[in-house]
């Protein structure tokens, strides 16, 4: 999967690099109207990988690495 830039010209699609796609390559286009709508579809989508993210970093060797972040992180409260 790729992600690329492009605008509506008034009539067609138009991507804003060169992209090297094969012929009949399926694509859906997401037509953000205003900046507030693009920092919203960036937020649904961090939403969406929050699940995945939780299991990755939910692991023995990850709380091994917070145990010492924890230590080597200074922290006024904990002074």
């Amino acid at each position: 999967m790729k992600t690329m830039d492009g605008h509506f010209d008034g009539q067609h699609i138009v991507l804003d690099d060169a992209v090297a796609l094969k012929t009949d390559a399926r694509v859906k286009v997401i037509a953000i109207e205003n900046g507030s709508e693009e920092t919203e579809m960036i937020r649904a989508c961090a939403r969406l990988s929050e699940s995945v993210f939780q299991k990755i970093w939910d692991n023995p060797l990850d709380a091994d690495y917070d145990k010492l972040f924890s230590v080597l992180t200074f922290s006024p409260e904990k002074a």
